[in-house]
This record gives C-alpha cells, structure tokens and sequence, in this order.
C-alpha cells in the first residue's frame, strides 16, 4: 500500500496492551524482513525519570528492542519521554541532548559504524513554539510528532523548522 516505515514500541503501545522490549524486537525485525524501516520508540515513565533512571531505562530498552540486522538503513529510533506525551512538558534541551548522546553511542557499542546513520528522533509536547530549539539540540535528527500533526497549520510549522 505504499508503506515505507513502521512505528514499533511506541509509549501506549507498551504501557496499554503490556508489549515488551522482546515482542519489540520481533515486530522491528518481522517489519525488516518485510523491507520497511522500523521506528523503534523507546523512553522513560515520570517515576523512572524522578528516581534519575532515565539512561539506564532507555538504554535497557535499546538493548531489548534493537532487532538483529539493523542498519543506517533500516532503522530509526525515537526518544519519547513517557511524561512529556501530550502533557505540554518537555525535558530541558540539555535533558535532550543528554539522552540522545547516550543513545548515539549505545548505538555505535551495539551495531558499530552503521550507528552513525541511524536517525535519532525526538517525540514528546513537539510543537511549533519549540521545534526549531529541540532540532538545533546535537543528535536531534527529526520528530516523532503527535499531537501537533492533527493541525496542519502547526505540522507545517514543525516541517518547516527542521527544514531552517
């Protein structure tokens, strides 16, 4: 049907039908080996984030989720911190900046030089007033955005940011 790409592990996909990083990792590598490009979302609850467990969370995450064979080609992943969906909250640009690094070089520890190509999303509260700041943020390579894009008038304005 033209399908390039697949949302897998996404927050409410997790947290109400109780999918883990195991079933995860099936769907990424059930979505690879029907050549679409797996978005693997990945984040933090606000008690894992209040108990200062955010890397280790994610990075558990990446770690289950991650399907066998991924490449700069095939892969995508998306930080959405649990807290921040549809709250109108979102972490510091430095909170940011901070996890999609540790994500970056989990990456590169788990799947070498193709981590480099990997594109690294941000999704949580992307809205036009802060889009051009979370982009500008080192590692940000686009959004998963919710919310924001029932308005079309305010997806243009994310696109646009990141088009700047």
């Amino acid at each position: 049907a033209g399908a390039s790409h697949v949302i897998v592990g996404h927050s409410e996909r997790r947290a109400d039908h109780g999918e883990t990083d195991a079933l995860v990792r099936a769907k990424a590598e059930a979505a690879l080996a029907a050549g679409l490009v797996a978005v693997v979302c990945i984040g933090e609850t606000e008690g894992e984030r209040d108990a200062g467990r955010t890397l280790a969370v994610v990075g558990s995450q990446l770690d289950g989720s991650l399907p066998a064979g991924a490449t700069a080609a095939n892969l995508v992943v998306a930080y959405e911190p649990v807290w921040a969906i549809g709250t109108g909250r979102t972490p510091t640009l430095a909170e940011i900046a901070e996890v999609h690094e540790f994500l970056r070089n989990r990456l590169q520890a788990l799947i070498g030089a193709e981590a480099r190509g990997v594109r690294l999303l941000y999704g949580g509260s992307v809205k036009p007033s802060n889009a051009a700041e979370i982009f500008a943020v080192p590692q940000v390579d686009g959004a998963l955005v919710g919310g924001a894009s029932l308005k079309a008038a305010d997806f243009g304005a994310i696109v646009a940011a990141l088009s700047a």
